[in-house]
């Protein structure tokens, strides 16, 4: 169901195909995964992501799909964490493209951002 303009996207992981929707959803469950307020969550996009935040953003985008869809959540944050082994740094940055592209309260996110920017390491070790 890849509609990156819409808010989707189909990843392969584990040999199960997942889609994720970068809904109000979504948007509810990653900015309370990453302890920001929705007026906030630009600056966790301009430096740079974590892989705390990639994870959470996998996570929170493959679980707004699921619950909004009724399907069975059969995953957590850190099975979400293992999908990363499976994600090519392309396919990353075509998640990204689209929840850069969905829309926060009707407005992108590339209007409240510098542009997409780069994973970086978790702070915490």
């Amino acid at each position: 169901m890849t509609n990156k303009k819409r808010g989707y996207i189909d990843i392969t992981v584990d040999g199960k195909k997942r889609t994720l929707h970068f809904s109000m959803n979504f948007w509810a469950e990653f900015t309370e995964q990453m302890g920001v307020s929705l007026q906030d969550i630009g600056g966790v996009f301009e430096s740079g992501i974590s892989l705390n935040g990639l994870r959470s953003l996998i996570y929170s985008a493959a679980l707004a799909n699921d619950l909004e869809n009724g399907n069975e959540v059969d995953y957590n944050i850190y099975t979400a964490g293992t999908w990363l082994d499976d994600i090519s740094a392309k396919k990353i940055n075509d998640i990204v493209e689209a929840m850069m592209e969905s829309k926060i309260l009707g407005n992108s996110l590339n209007n409240q951002s510098k542009g997409v920017a780069k994973p970086k390491p978790s702070k915490k070790q």
